[in-house]
């Protein structure tokens, strides 16, 4: 295929995820019932993930010619290029111990080798594409964090990267909102928009959710290594960061009739994850906290909160699924008011595999054919075991078992068998060259969805880290982590 239709079917999959990411449409903050549902729909619980991906690969996935992509500077080959390279000096750091896990962490930095831009220290949202969102920047680091951490990445290239990152964050083009733009090339750090054509202006708006996920990733820098806080402090105080909570509430802006309209972000789940982050930046969204209004459902038996904002009523879906709270059990640690809903989340489909057959990990996740994009959520919109897109369209057939929801699982619940069966059915899902893909399908004709992203990447590598730390989230530095256990 040529390589401008190649960009078109990419691009038409941003789409999709795109009009998800924003959440309700009613301007005010304290309301949050709306009606009529709205004609053009700008609502999701999590982030901009560009599902972006190059055309429908083979169901067994051959491995990929050279990307075109200017490649990283990489660290220097070792006589054995399966064996991690060890930073140095690095004696205090955790270290993967199981032959599977480091097969695992230089699989997924593959991707990073791959996707990294020398020129702007931003990594690509999907495999080739330079394009990003912050939600995504966010995973970036905290993967680069992992990789170094677990020895992965030399001292040197760690501070190659962190310096080209900083020094692009320093210069970083602001629209006149004082907020990072939704979207930007990696290539040069400009602002675009969210089918990636330039937007000089910076007219596309903020996203709360995405930026407390990015927020987090710089926490963890500047908490971990105290020679870049002062950079990192100064970064964000360029940035009018108090816009991303109003009256209590997250508060994101998307485009409306020629300027922007501010609008509340977030359900259930993403909401709370996003909200917790923010709190590291002493930004306070209690009534995101405290506040959400919810509702109990029973599937399968088994009682879960769900949001009671759903399409319907607000024109933004409420995607039960388990990317937010397996971020938060990584990166900053569950606390007992979400222990119930997480151990039920979890109960429900390991049920479903008992009681089908079916090993079950659900998730968001971008997709290697149309529609590019799917939320499959243990329930949304009314419905249990949604495989959804944006504008409410089931997908039945494209259930998937997700990678990033495999690995999480089993660092956060090693005890329970159900979690080694996915870690073990996950463990080879990757392309030697490229990384680990997104997924594989539950209809076992279809095989592997071979997209391959930095969120599904990262994870993974988050998930090694959290485990060889001994189970404590990222966002705990090493003295907290001492301290803890004395």
């Amino acid at each position: 295929m040529a390589t401008n239709g190649i960009k078109s079917m990419i691009l038409q999959s941003v789409l999709y995820a795109t009009a998800n990411q924003q959440s309700l449409l009613c301007p005010s903050p304290t309301t949050w019932q709306c009606s009529p549902t709205p004609s053009i729909i700008i609502a999701a619980p999590d982030n901009f993930n560009p599902d972006v991906q190059t055309p429908p690969l083979q169901t067994t996935p051959e491995p990929t010619a050279p990307i075109v992509t200017p490649l990283p500077l990489k660290p220097k080959p070792t006589a054995t290029p399966e064996k991690p390279v060890t930073p140095s000096p690095t004696a205090s750091f955790p270290r993967l111990t199981e032959e599977a896990d480091r097969i695992a962490a230089q699989r997924a930095w593959k991707y990073f080798e791959r996707n990294w831009n020398p020129q702007t220290g931003l990594v690509n949202s999907v495999d080739n594409l330079p394009w990003t969102t912050w939600w995504d920047q966010g995973s970036a680091l905290l993967g680069i964090h992992a990789a170094y951490q677990l020895g992965l990445l030399p001292k040197e290239m760690f501070q190659q990267r962190m310096n080209a990152l900083l020094q692009t964050l320093e210069k970083l083009p602001l629209p006149a909102t004082g907020l990072p733009n939704k979207a930007y090339s990696t290539r040069n750090a400009e602002m675009r928009h969210l089918n990636d054509t330039p937007d000089p202006k910076g007219t596309s708006g903020w996203s709360a959710l995405d930026m407390a996920r990015f927020l987090i990733g710089l926490h963890v820098m500047r908490s971990h290594y105290p020679e870049y806080t002062e950079r990192i402090n100064r970064i964000v105080a360029r940035w009018q960061i108090s816009k991303l909570v109003k009256d209590g509430w997250l508060n994101g802006a998307i485009p409306r009739a020629g300027g922007l309209l501010e609008v509340q972000e977030g359900r259930l789940g993403y909401e709370q994850y996003a909200a917790n982050s923010l709190k590291l930046w002493n930004l306070h969204a209690v009534n995101a906290l405290s506040n959400p209004p919810v509702k109990a459902v029973q599937i399968d038996g088994i009682t879960l909160q769900i949001d009671e904002r759903n399409f319907k009523n607000s024109g933004a879906s409420n995607y039960l699924t388990n990317d937010p709270y397996l971020l938060w059990g990584l990166e900053i640690g569950w606390n007992d008011a979400v222990k119930p809903q997480v151990q039920n989340l979890f109960k429900v489909q390991q049920q479903r595999f008992k009681r089908t057959g079916i090993l079950t990990a659900v998730n968001e996740d971008s997709l290697d054919r149309p529609p590019y994009f799917l939320y499959y959520s243990v329930y949304s919109n009314g419905q249990a075991w949604q495989a959804v897109n944006t504008g409410g369209k089931a997908y039945p057939q494209l259930r998937f078992v997700s990678t990033k929801a495999a690995f999480s699982w089993f660092a956060l619940m090693p005890e329970e068998p159900y979690t080694k069966r996915l870690r073990d059915f996950a463990q080879n899902l990757a392309d030697k060259n490229r990384g680990y893909f997104s997924g594989r399908y539950e209809n076992s004709q279809l095989g592997v969805n071979a997209s391959v992203d930095v969120n599904t990447n990262a994870i993974v590598l988050e998930s090694l880290l959290y485990k060889a730390r001994g189970r404590y989230p990222l966002v705990l530095d090493p003295s907290r982590i001492k301290n803890s256990s004395n």
